[in-house]
């Protein structure tokens, strides 16, 4: 809060925000740790992919959290859960 200048707000008010706030950061956290729990056990890509999702991981926690989940994991998700009947 003080990092972004919300300084005006009461104590009230102050501790409504943090409330709200953590379950983003927890679920935020959930993720992160999930993502390197897969990268480390089930990813299979190539290791210049591997590479880049690394630093992605590492270096830009929350949106490199989310870049990863949709270009790896959500995909290769999809892609283990189609059945042979669902191409025909």
């Amino acid at each position: 809060m003080r990092a972004a200048g919300a300084t005006a707000l009461n104590s009230q008010a102050h501790a409504l925000v943090r409330f709200l706030l953590f379950p983003e950061i927890v679920g935020s956290a959930l993720l992160w740790v999930a993502m390197w729990y897969f990268w480390f056990g089930f990813d299979q890509a190539h290791y210049l992919k591997k590479a880049v999702s690394f630093i992605l991981l590492f270096f830009f926690a929350p949106i490199g959290t989310l870049l990863y989940y949709f270009q790896t994991y959500r995909r290769q998700v999809l892609v283990a859960g189609q059945s042979p009947e669902m191409d025909a």
